[in-house]
C-alpha cells in the first residue's frame, strides 16, 4: 500500500479510521437509547442503580487498563515511526505481562468490594451485587492481559479494527442484556453479558494484530528493566490522569448511592448514558490526535502539531456546544420521552448540569491528548491531582444537601474551571500563546454557534410542551448547525486533521 500520507492509501486509511469510529458510536449510541429504558423498567430504579454501580468499578477497572494502555500505544507509534522492530517486540510483550499483573490486583479489589461493600445495593439486592462483582473478577483476570493488544492497534492507527472490536462488544452486551432481562434475569446476568463481551474484545485484539503485522512477537514477557520501569512510568501518570477524571465525572453514581440509596442513583445513572453520547460525537476522532501527536513531536514538526490542535479544539467546540444547548433547553421533555413522566423535574435538572459541564470538559480534550502524544503526561497528572478529590469533595457535599443534582454541579464547579486550562498549557508547551490559540478555535466557534442558540431557545418559547417540540427543535437547530460546521470547517480541513503523522505503516493482511 502506498506510504501513509500520501496517495490514494493514506486517503483511504484516513476516512477508513474516521467513517469507522463514527459508525461504532453510531451504534453505540443507538444501543443506549434502545436498551436503556428497557433495563431501567424492567429493573426498576433500585435494580437499574445496583447494576450502575458494578459497572461504575467496571469502568474503574477499564480505566486503569486505559492507562496502560495509552502508554503502550504512544510507545508502539513511536518505535513504529522509527522502525525499531525489536523495541516494539517488547513494548507489546512487556504490557502484556504488566497488564496481567494489574489484572490480578483488578480482580482482588472487584472480590473485596462484592463482599465488604454489598451495602450500596438495597438488602433485597446484595447477594447480586456480590456474585455480579465476582464475575467481573474472573473477567478481569481473562481479559485484562489482551489489553496490550488492543492498545497496541491504536499505536499501529489501525482504529478501523478497535472500533469493529468495541462494535462486536457493544452488540455482544446489548443482545446479552436484552435476552438477560426479558427472560427474567437480573443484576447477575447482566455482569455475566458483560464480561462475555469484553473477553471476546480481548480475543479478537489479538488475532487482529497478529493479521495486521504477523512478525510481532505478541509473547508476553518481563523484558528488560528500563523497558518495564517507561512503560510503567509513562502508563501510571495517564492511568492517574484518567482516575482522576472519572472520579471528578463518574464516580458520582457510587456518592449517590452512599449518601443517598441505589434507587436515587438510577435516575442519574440513565442520563450519563446522554452525557455518553454527547462524548461520543467528538472522542472518536480526538483520541486518534495522541498516536498522531507522539509521531509529529518525534519529527519535531510543531507547527502541524499547532495547526492540529487548533482545528481539532475548534470542531469539537462547534459540535459540542449546539448539541449540548439541545439536550439543556429540552431536557424536560427529553426526560419525559426517555424515562417516563416518574423521573420528574431532578432529572431534566441533572441533564441541564451534565450538559453545561461537558462543554468545557471537552473544550479540553483535544489538549490533553496533545499534551499524552508529546509526553505531558505531569502536567495532566497534576490538574487531575486536584480535579478528582475537589470533586468528590464537593460531590459528597452537594449529594448530602440536595441530591443526585448536586454531584452534577460539583462536577461542573472543577471540571468548568480545571479542564479549559489544558488548552494554553499545551500551547505553551508547543511555544504558542494561549490567546493564540483562544482566538483561532474557541471565539469562532462559539460565534458560529450563535444562531442555533438562537433557534433552539426560540422553539422553546414558542412551542408547547411534549416530544415533538424537541424533535422539532433538535432537528432544526442540529440542521443549521451542521450546515455551518460544514461551510467553515469543511471535510477536507477535517481529513487533514485524522493524518496519519508517523512512519508508512506496515505490509498488512487485512487492508481496506
Amino acid at each position: 500500500m502506498p506510504a501513509s500520507g500520501t496517495g490514494f492509501g493514506h486517503k483511504v486509511s484516513v476516512l477508513r479510521n474516521a467513517l469507522s469510529a463514527y459508525g461504532n458510536q453510531a451504534l453505540l449510541a443507538l444501543t443506549v437509547i434502545a436498551i436503556t429504558p428497557i433495563l431501567y423498567r424492567k429493573l426498576g430504579a433500585a435494580g437499574f442503580g445496583t447494576w450502575s454501580v458494578i459497572l461504575t468499578f467496571a469502568s474503574v477497572f477499564t480505566l486503569v487498563e486505559i492507562g496502560f494502555g495509552r502508554g503502550i500505544s504512544k510507545l508502539t507509534a513511536e518505535h513504529l515511526a522509527a522502525g525499531r522492530r525489536k523495541d516494539l517486540d517488547e513494548t507489546v510483550g512487556v504490557g502484556a505481562t504488566t497488564l496481567g499483573a494489574v489484572g490480578i490486583l483488578c480482580a482482588a479489589t472487584a472480590v473485596a468490594v462484592g463482599f465488604l461493600a454489598d451495602g450500596l445495593a438495597p438488602s433485597s439486592l446484595a447477594h447480586e451485587f456480590t456474585v455480579g462483582m465476582l464475575v467481573l473478577a474472573v473477567e478481569r483476570l481473562l481479559y485484562f492481559p489482551t489489553g496490550s493488544y488492543y492498545a497496541a492497534l491504536q499505536g499501529y492507527q489501525r482504529f478501523d479494527l478497535r472500533n469493529l472490536i468495541s462494535s462486536i462488544n457493544t452488540v455482544v452486551f446489548s443482545v446479552g442484556a436484552l435476552v438477560a432481562v426479558l427472560a427474567g434475569g437480573g443484576v447477575v446476568w447482566l455482569a455475566v453479558a458483560f464480561s462475555v463481551a469484553h473477553i471476546l474484545q480481548g480475543l479478537l485484539a489479538l488475532v487482529f494484530l497478529r493479521r495486521i503485522d504477523p512478525a510481532l512477537s505478541l509473547r508476553p514477557r518481563l523484558g528488560a528493566r528500563a523497558d518495564r520501569r517507561r512503560l510503567v512510568s509513562l502508563s501510571s501518570y495517564v492511568m492517574f490522569a484518567e482516575s482522576m477524571t472519572f472520579i471528578s465525572q463518574r464516580m458520582d453514581t457510587v456518592v449517590i448511592a452512599s449518601v443517598r440509596n441505589a434507587a436515587a442513583a438510577g435516575p442519574y445513572a440513565a442520563l450519563l448514558k446522554l452525557q455518553t453520547g454527547l462524548q461520543s460525537l467528538t472522542l472518536p476522532v480526538i483520541y486518534q490526535l495522541m498516536p498522531m501527536a507522539s509521531g509529529l513531536w518525534a519529527r519535531d514538526d510543531r507547527r502541524e502539531l499547532e495547526k492540529r490542535l487548533v482545528l481539532a479544539t475548534r470542531a469539537t467546540v462547534q459540535v459540542t456546544l449546539p448539541v449540548a444547548a439541545v439536550f439543556a433547553v429540552f431536557a424536560g421533555d427529553i426526560t419525559d420521552l426517555w424515562l417516563g413522566n416518574s423521573a420528574g423535574h431532578t432529572a431534566a435538572s441533572i441533564l441541564v448540569v451534565l450538559m453545561l459541564a461537558q462543554i468545557f470538559v471537552l473544550l479540553g480534550a483535544p489538549a490533553e491528548q496533545v499534551l499524552i502524544g508529546i509526553g505531558r503526561v505531569r502536567t495532566i497528572g497534576l490538574l487531575s491531582v486536584v480535579e478528582g478529590p475537589l470533586n468528590l469533595a464537593l460531590s459528597i457535599a452537594l449529594v448530602s444537601a440536595y441530591g443526585a443534582v448536586g454531584a452534577c454541579i460539583g462536577t461542573l464547579a472543577t471540571s468548568g474551571v480545571i479542564a479549559p486550562l489544558k488548552l494554553p498549557l499545551a500551547g505553551r508547551a508547543l511555544g504558542v500563546s494561549g490567546r493564540k490559540l483562544l482566538v483561532a478555535s474557541i471565539v469562532p466557534a462559539v460565534l458560529s454557534s450563535l444562531p442555533t442558540l438562537g433557534v433552539i431557545v426560540a422553539i422553546r418559547l414558542l412551542v408547547g410542551p411534549g416530544e415533538g417540540r424537541f424533535f422539532f427543535g433538535a432537528g432544526a437547530g442540529l440542521t443549521l448547525a451542521a450546515a455551518v460546521a460544514v461551510a467553515q470547517i469543511g471535510p477536507h480541513r477535517l481529513l487533514a486533521l485524522l493524518r496519519v503523522g508517523a512512519a508508512p505503516e506496515p505490509q498488512t493482511a487485512i487492508e481496506a
